[in-house]
């Protein structure tokens, strides 16, 4: 026997090898154990670490679901995290159930679009209503059974659910109390939909100062979109004093980490010289980061810049290009200012047809000017025929909503169609009265209502507009261009 093997340990390794080599063994058993525990733990560690990744990706980007100009990297990063979140969730992790939930319910509107980048995934397309009613069905029965861990983040989660009504129904009240439990715990996107919540007066009666109060604790933490909203209620003093240099400063942080609406916001402080110095190279500057992301009312006002400020170099025909961008995503104003661009051949080829057709896109959301412009379209006969039918008809529905130039169009359009119909009536008239009393009179009927009997069968559109639009006013555009954007970036928040 050799001196190791005169040691007790030796005998035990011996023993302990003979075991391992018995699969039945107890020694065996429990080393099978032990190290299955560790691979166990090897994979939830690593599940861990690649949802994390995932989930930062869809905190950053859920936010800006409005955003349209997404870069391909943004794109790319998205759907990296949809493949994660998905993967994790055929491996029963739980906590993937939620993203992945809202992806297939809304994530198509970025994601790429189509069966081939789904079946390259291994999913079936992402608006699919059988899917999305599963995994939110997933997300809320996970959420509840784990309600009562110590997790900011799966609180938040259940709060979405109860506030949207995902696989339940609606209750704000359940909502109100996960999200400021989470909030409380310090979850920044808890903190800032806690602060929407009191501004709006959604779930509670409405408090400025407990508004301001949660957007703060979020925007100490970085988030973009309380930034904004703080920004947005230093301007206006709500909730706090009011303070164009705070407003500015707020909105600086926010516009930096990419958020359009303070961007915007920015630019229209810029513009106008409120909380810091006037510039409108700072203003075109901040309306380009915002209009490069797809924002329509961005573009709207750099086309304005550029169209009327030719200090700046930009010139008219980069006012055309970007008024283009915004008239082809819907934007009224921006299609009545495309049409003047075409009429007088300004930045572009001057083209009648091109003015009046966006004219009629204007006219038929309601805007008084593109329904000015189109009724003096055809009135003079440019880009369309020659029709003082329509052309009263869609300046009457300018001088509907105020515009003071359209009544006196309307006016002075009556009073040539008068003049014309008398004329040509008064022989008859002449003969009519050798055969009345002379106290009877020929009654005239007003021309508004001879237009409207004597009307001709109208476009689609305008016949469909005239009978659906009744009554509706573009009051939304008479508004000033500043109230419009107060209103289009209020209650802008996280996506709940």
């Amino acid at each position: 026997m050799s001196e190791r093997e005169k040691f007790p340990s030796w005998s035990v390794l011996q023993q302990t090898d003979m075991s391992l080599q018995e699969p039945d063994s107890l020694v065996a058993r429990g080393l099978s154990a032990l190290l299955e525990r560790k691979r166990s733990e090897l994979v939830l560690n690593s599940q861990d670490g690649r949802y994390r990744q995932a989930r930062s990706v869809f905190d950053r980007q859920v936010c800006n679901i409005r955003k349209k100009g997404w870069t391909e990297e943004e794109r790319e990063a998205l759907f990296f995290a949809f493949k994660s979140l998905g993967r994790m969730a055929a491996e029963k992790y739980g906590k993937a159930y939620f993203p992945l939930a809202w992806f297939y319910n809304s994530g198509w509107r970025i994601l790429p679009s189509g069966q081939d980048a789904a079946d390259e995934a291994g999913f079936s397309l992402l608006n699919d209503l059988g899917q999305t009613e599963r995994y939110e069905q997933l997300a809320f029965e996970w959420c509840v059974r784990n309600r009562h861990a110590e997790d900011p983040e799966l609180w938040f989660d259940l709060a979405a659910c109860y506030l949207r009504g995902i696989a339940v129904e609606p209750d704000v009240e359940q909502s109100m109390h996960w999200l400021r439990k989470s909030a409380e715990h310090g979850h920044e996107l808890a903190q800032n939909q806690l602060g929407r919540m009191y501004e709006t007066g959604r779930g509670s009666a409405r408090d400025d100062a407990q508004a301001a109060y949660w957007y703060g604790r979020a925007a100490e933490q970085g988030n973009a979109w309380a930034l904004a909203e703080l920004g947005s209620m230093h301007m206006k003093g709500r909730g706090v004093e009011q303070d164009y240099e705070q407003a500015v400063n707020r909105f600086c942080k926010a516009a930096e980490r990419g958020n359009v609406a303070a961007q915007c916001f920015l630019a229209w402080l810029y513009r106008d010289g409120r909380g810091v110095a006037p510039s409108y190279e700072k203003s075109a500057f901040w309306f380009r980061k915002a209009a490069e992301q797809g924002d329509e009312l961005a573009q709207y006002f750099l086309g304005g810049l550029c169209e009327e400020h030719p200090e700046l170099g930009l010139g008219e025909e980069l006012a055309v290009f970007w008024y283009r961008k915004a008239a082809e995503q819907g934007h009224a104003g921006s299609q009545k200012q495309l049409g003047k661009m075409y009429r007088d051949g300004r930045g572009v080829v001057r083209d009648d047809a091109q003015a009046a057709y966006w004219f009629r896109k204007s006219a038929l959301q309601g805007n008084d000017w593109g329904q000015y412009y189109l009724g003096m379209m055809y009135c003079d006969g440019r880009g369309v025929g020659r029709d003082e039918e329509l052309a009263l008809y869609w300046l009457h529905k300018a001088a509907e909503q105020g515009l003071e130039l359209a009544r006196e169009q309307v006016a002075q359009l009556r009073g040539g169609v008068q003049a014309r119909a008398d004329e040509a009536a008064a022989p008859e008239v002449q003969q009519a009265e050798l055969f009345v009393a002379p106290q009877a009179r020929v009654r005239r009927f007003p021309v508004a209502g001879r237009v409207r009997a004597n009307t001709r069968k109208r476009s689609a559109d305008e016949a469909r507009l005239r009978h659906t639009h009744s009554g509706r006013c573009g009051a939304q555009f008479r508004r000033s261009a500043t109230r419009k954007m107060r209103r289009t970036r209020s209650g802008r928040g996280n996506g709940l």
